[in-house]
C-alpha cells in the first residue's frame, strides 16, 4: 500500500461538478480581479470566522506582512513570536519589524505564556500567536499576559493552519456552577486585533493556487487593508501610501466558496483520524504525540484545534521516517529548523541553545498522512507500522 501525505485528487473528485460551475461562473461574468466572487468570499469567511471584516490578499504570508502594516506596526516596533514558527516569521521580517523570538511548548508546539511574560518590553508593539499544527494553545494566558503588561499590546493570529478551531469560556451559573447551555464558542482569528488566514492548497481551506485573507472587526483597520493590497488606493488611482499589489483572485474564491461549506465537516473527519492516531500511538516506545485541543481539570475541551496535522516526537524520528517510507507511507517534518538557527535569520544575533525546546521539536517531530478522505484502513495501515517501528526497537534492543 502506498499511501501520500496529502491527497487533493480525491477531493476534487468528490466537488468536480460544484467546482466547475464556480468556474463556469467567473469566467461567464469575465471579472477576475476584486470582482462578486472575492467580495462575497469575503463576508462569508469572515461571518465563520465570527469577524465584522475580512480581506483577501494574495498568502498567508502576505496577510501577515500587510495586516501589521494596517495595524501601524513597522520598523523600530518589537514584534514577539516562537521561534519554531518558521513560515511565520518571513510575512512578520517583510514588515521591517525587530523580531523577538520566546520559546514554545514541548506539548502542542505552540508560544510559551512563561516565556512572553519575561520576553514583553516598553518596545513590544505586537506579540503574533501561532496556532501550529492548528493546535490553539494557551491563548488565554497569553491574552492575560498581554492585558498585565498595561500596554498597548497588539495581539495578530497566524491562524494558517487552524481555520474552524476554536475556544470556549463559560459563564458562571446562578448556583456558582458552570453552566453547560452558556458555553461560548470563538473562532481563532476572532480573538486578537486582526487573524491572519492562508489558502494554500494543502490547508484545512485550500485554493488551488495561493491565497490569505485578513479578518477584524475593526472598520479602520479593514479600510487601509483594502488600499495596502492595491497600490495603496482607497479609490482607482487616488492612492494614500507607497504599497505593492496583493489580491485573491476570483477564480480562487470561488472555489473557496464552494470548499467553506464543507469545512466542519472535514475538520471533524480530521478529528476522527487523530483521535484513531493517539489511541493507536499512546504509550508506544517514547513516541508522543502533539496534543491539538486544551482540556479542563475535568477532561472536556476548552479549546478545538483544527488538525490540520498530526504530529508526533520521537528521538527516533528520522529513523523511523525512513522506515515508513519503505512501507509506501509519506510524512513530512514540520519543521526542521527554528528560525534563529537559519541563515535567512543569522542577523536577530541568537545562537544555538538559546530555544532548547524549539531545537528540540526540530530534531524530534514527524508529521503523520492527515486529510479527510484518508480511509479507516489507510490509518490503521499507518499507525501499524508506526508500532512495528517501536516494536522491532524493543526485540533488537533484547537480542
Amino acid at each position: 500500500m502506498n499511501i501520500g501525505f496529502f491527497d487533493l485528487t480525491r477531493q476534487h473528485k468528490k466537488l468536480k461538478k460544484e467546482l466547475d460551475r464556480a468556474i463556469s461562473r467567473v469566467f461567464a461574468r469575465g471579472i477576475f480581479t476584486l470582482g462578486a466572487e472575492v467580495g462575497a468570499f469575503e463576508k462569508a469567511f469572515a461571518s465563520y470566522i465570527g469577524t465584522r471584516y475580512g480581506v483577501g490578499v494574495a498568502s498567508g504570508t502576505d496577510a501577515l506582512t500587510l495586516g501589521l502594516a494596517a495595524l501601524g506596526v513597522g520598523p523600530g516596533d518589537e514584534v514577539i513570536l516562537p521561534a519554531n514558527a518558521y513560515p511565520t516569521a518571513f510575512g512578520v521580517a517583510l514588515s521591517g519589524v525587530e523580531i523577538k523570538l520566546v520559546d514554545c511548548k514541548k506539548t502542542d508546539g505552540t508560544l510559551d505564556p512563561e516565556a512572553l511574560k519575561t520576553a514583553i518590553t516598553k518596545k513590544t508593539r505586537a506579540v503574533v500567536v501561532v496556532y501550529l499544527y492548528g493546535n490553539v494553545g494557551d491563548i488565554v494566558s497569553i491574552c492575560r499576559s498581554i492585558v498585565l503588561s498595561k500596554q498597548k499590546i497588539f495581539l495578530v493570529e497566524d491562524a494558517a493552519q487552524a481555520h474552524g478551531a476554536r475556544i470556549s469560556s463559560t459563564r458562571q451559573g446562578t448556583g456558582g456552577k458552570e453552566d453547560e447551555a452558556n458555553t461560548i464558542l470563538q473562532k481563532v482569528g476572532s480573538i486578537g486585533d486582526i487573524g491572519c488566514f492562508s489558502f494554500y492548497p494543502t490547508k484545512n481551506l485550500g485554493a488551488y493556487g495561493d491565497g490569505g485573507m485578513v479578518v477584524t472587526s475593526d472598520a479602520v483597520v479593514a479600510r487601509r487593508l483594502q488600499g495596502l493590497r492595491m497600490y495603496g488606493e482607497q479609490a482607482r488611482y487616488e492612492s494614500d501610501e507607497v504599497s505593492g499589489v496583493s489580491r485573491l483572485d476570483e477564480l480562487q474564491a470561488a472555489i473557496l466558496r464552494v470548499k467553506l461549506r464543507y469545512l466542519d465537516e472535514w475538520n471533524e473527519r480530521r478529528r476522527q483520524i487523530a483521535r484513531y492516531y493517539e489511541q493507536q500511538l499512546t504509550g508506544v516506545g517514547d513516541l508522543a504525540v502533539m496534543s491539538a485541543d486544551c482540556l479542563d481539570s475535568q477532561g472536556y475541551p476548552e479549546g478545538r484545534g483544527s488538525y490540520h496535522l498530526f504530529v508526533i516526537r520521537t528521538t527516533y524520528r528520522d529513523s523511523l521516517k525512513t522506515f515508513l517510507a519503505k512501507h509506501g507511507i509519506a510524512t513530512a517534518i514540520h519543521y526542521p529548523v527554528p528560525i534563529h538557527l537559519t541563515r535567512s535569520f543569522g542577523y536577530l544575533g541568537y545562537k544555538k541553545g538559546d530555544f532548547p525546546v524549539a531545537e528540540a521539536l526540530g530534531r524530534e517531530v514527524l508529521s503523520l498522512p492527515l486529510f479527510p478522505e484518508l480511509t479507516d484502513g489507510e490509518a490503521r495501515y499507518v499507525a501499524g507500522w508506526v508500532r512495528e517501528f517501536f516494536r522491532r526497537r524493543v526485540i533488537h534492543q533484547l537480542l
